[in-house]
């Protein structure tokens, strides 16, 4: 499978010497997959020595680890914090459409044009193919993390919406998100006249919406 185009190493002034091995070794990790990727070619490029490398990281394989794990910790604060936010902000008065535009714009804003969220995506295409990370590390440390707290919230938000209902409304909306993020992919250079979901705007506004329909049809039901 063609892989994504990496972007180039960063370098970024005034990083202390973990950051920089950091960054080093995410741009290689990217654009070569961790068995090509070397701890002499990371020392090298971050101006250091192995030793820094053991005593920061305990080895390629945690470092790896970590590499992956600082990004997936900044997308899982974003969205417990867009989550958290709405439901600081709704002063008694709770609002469904304002916690799923919250959660949705979290969500995809890292994948924008510029985000840090692209990075992950090639990383994850890297591991995808050549898998080293401990296999319930995004689930335990994202997934489950995210689902919880978004959960407990539209519960909050909508009463007489059960456990269940609310587990699988969950799903369904990272489920449409997800897809869009890989439409993006899939369907790159397209027109967005031709491919509507590719406006994320548009495609936002829709998920919104949708989701919105569909637990309303849950609560109506419930009463009914």
């Amino acid at each position: 499978m063609k892989q994504p185009k990496a972007h180039p190493v960063e370098e970024r002034p005034g990083r202390d010497l973990r950051g920089r091995i950091l960054d080093v070794a995410e741009g290689l990790f990217a654009e070569k997959g961790f068995a090509q990727t070397s701890i002499r070619e990371i020392t090298k490029r971050a101006d250091c020595n192995v030793a820094a490398v053991n005593y920061y990281f305990h080895g390629k394989e945690n470092l790896y680890v970590e590499v992956f794990r600082r990004h997936m910790h900044a997308i899982r604060d974003k969205r417990i914090y867009s989550i958290r936010k709405v439901l600081s902000d709704q002063r008694g008065q709770m609002d469904l459409e304002a916690l799923l535009k919250s959660f949705t714009a979290a969500f995809l804003e890292p994948f924008r044009k510029g985000g840090s969220g692209h990075r992950l995506m090639v990383l994850m295409m890297r591991e995808r193919n050549e898998p080293h990370l401990p296999k319930q590390i995004f689930i335990d440390e994202v997934v489950l993390p995210v689902k919880n707290i978004m959960k407990d919230a539209l519960m909050r938000i909508c009463p007489g919406l059960r456990d269940v209902e609310a587990d699988l409304c969950v799903h369904s909306i990272v489920g449409q998100l997800t897809h869009v993020l890989q439409a993006r992919d899939l369907f790159k250079g397209m027109d967005e006249a031709t491919m509507r979901i590719l406006d994320l705007s548009r495609a936002t506004a829709h998920i919104v919406r949708f989701s919105q329909g569909g637990i309303r049809q849950y609560l109506k039901e419930e009463s009914e």
